[in-house]
């Protein structure tokens, strides 16, 4: 991954004009675009001027790829609580349960910024970098409590990525109003049932 200068500010006061810059950004990206998007629109957004915006970012792809990692960072919070507790056979159909929801809620927190992240991750291999490191570092979290918990180990980190990219794909055809809630509940059993064969296996 390129090295990218951004600075880092020490006081408060600087700390919280960066934290404006990326917030607003996030914001435009999400509302009209990365591209349609320009460095006068995000130092409006912000309150600041555009002298301020390029004392932090070199260029708008630095604000990008900081405003991924705060996207990245927040998926990531809502997950810790559920990935801090062991997984066992008993509590594994109500663990992937939630998964799903919040994989669902991840996924929903800002549905236009998510697409428009995942177009870009086609396009930018530093942003495909990013979240392919979030989804290794969950993917290998769950492998490590399923590991410690009785389960064969048998093609096990295997088995957790397939079981990691079925709950992507009923997220990303939910969000996209592909199915009604309806159809939501019986996927969700359906590929609860899939994965409990494959992780019990």
């Amino acid at each position: 991954m390129v090295n990218r200068e951004v600075r880092e500010p020490k006081q408060k006061r600087s700390i919280e004009k960066k934290n404006s810059i990326i917030m607003s950004s996030y914001k435009l990206f999400g509302d009209v675009g990365y591209y349609k998007t320009n460095t006068v629109d995000i130092a409006q957004e912000a309150g600041v001027s555009t002298g301020i915006v390029y004392s932090y970012f070199q260029d708008k792809k630095d604000i990008l790829i900081e405003v991924i990692k705060f996207y990245i960072s927040s998926l990531t919070e809502q997950f810790q609580p559920m990935l801090a507790a062991p997984i066992n056979k008993n509590n594994l159909p109500a663990i992937l349960n939630q998964f799903i929801d919040l994989s669902i809620a991840s996924h929903s927190m800002n549905r236009n910024a998510h697409n428009e992240f995942l177009a870009l991750s086609l396009l930018e291999k530093e942003i495909a970098e990013l979240f392919s490191d979030f989804e290794n570092a969950l993917v290998l979290k769950v492998y490590q409590l399923l590991d410690t918990d009785g389960f064969s180990k048998t093609n096990l980190i295997e088995k957790v990525r397939m079981s990691y990219g079925l709950v992507e794909q009923v997220c990303h055809n939910y969000i996209q109003n592909k199915w009604s809630q309806g159809e939501l509940d019986i996927t969700k059993e359906l590929v609860i049932r899939t994965i409990l064969t494959l992780l019990c296996d």
